[in-house]
């Protein structure tokens, strides 16, 4: 009966601790979207709690701060998710469905890739590309995301697609499906849940880089979301005890909406993704 008793003492404590760090995750957030219904006095009164009524007068000037970096970063992250996801799918049926010499050492080579950390890449990556005259350009986070992408995206197409049987192969090849046909009329249709689940998280990567751009742009102009949030960060920051924080909350707000969003429309297919990439591999 005693041991009952602990057990069931026990899982309360267990959950007691697991709600505990839930609160904590979920509390800086919901004091971001309180914060950004309030105006400046409001807020220096009540910080912590909702208030009402709900001012929006931030977001319009929030917005007019963020709206060139903001249309850049959908740019560049729409540009490079289509064109890594594309090349990720393409390297994995190859070193999937494909036979040549030296095909598992140079899989290898890409797998021996991801152990190398990206921040010990910046200084030749910033020489290449100040020798290629793309600095201060959105087209070297383009490039770079593109080519940087497929690196785990074959390492995980690969698995996938090697477990699929090889008879849909064989029946393609039986239609006169060339390689690319395959390609793009068998191997890409099954890969789609992945393939939504790879596009998420470039769209989230390029959302949330803050070094890479940090060094290779300069201007104003060619900002991404990141930088104009740290660059507003830093304006409204230097007005000391006057800082807004309402509308620095609104800006980050604004800029999340897109990740929402994304992620609501494509949450199925994401988990999908998850959950039949872990069971191939």
């Amino acid at each position: 009966m005693s041991l009952v008793k602990n057990k069931h003492r026990g899982q309360i404590a267990l959950n007691a601790v697991i709600m505990l760090l839930i609160a904590l995750s979920i509390y800086p957030i919901t004091i971001l979207l309180f914060g950004f219904t309030k105006d400046t006095l409001t807020w220096d009164y009540n910080k912590w709690l909702p208030s009402f009524p709900l001012w929006f007068t931030n977001v319009a000037f929030a917005w007019k701060q963020i709206a060139h970096a903001f249309w850049n970063t959908i740019f560049v992250a729409s540009v490079t998710t289509v064109g890594g996801v594309f090349l990720s799918s393409l390297g994995g049926f190859v070193f999937a469905r494909m036979k040549f010499y030296g095909k598992e050492i140079l899989f290898y080579f890409v797998i021996a890739l991801m152990m190398v950390p990206g921040i010990l890449g910046l200084i030749p990556w910033y020489l290449m590309l100040k020798e290629l005259g793309l600095v201060d350009s959105l087209w070297a986070l383009i490039l770079t995301g593109i080519f940087g992408a497929p690196i785990f995206g074959i390492f995980l197409l690969r698995s996938f697609l090697a477990s699929i049987p090889e008879e849909l192969f064989e029946a393609g090849r039986i239609d006169g499906c060339g390689t690319f046909r395959l390609y793009y009329r068998i191997a890409v249709p099954v890969s789609l849940a992945i393939l939504s689940t790879l596009a998420v998280m470039q769209v989230v990567n390029v959302w949330n880089d803050l070094i890479g751009p940090s060094i290779i742009l300069t201007s104003k102009e060619n900002y991404i979301i990141t930088l104009a949030l740290r660059n507003l960060s830093v304006t409204l920051g230097g007005q000391g005890a006057l800082i807004n924080y309402p509308a620095l909350f609104s800006a980050y707000v604004i800029s999340s909406v897109p990740l929402i969003l994304l992620f609501f429309f494509a949450s199925k297919y994401y988990v999908e993704g998850l959950t039949s990439s872990g069971m191939k591999l």
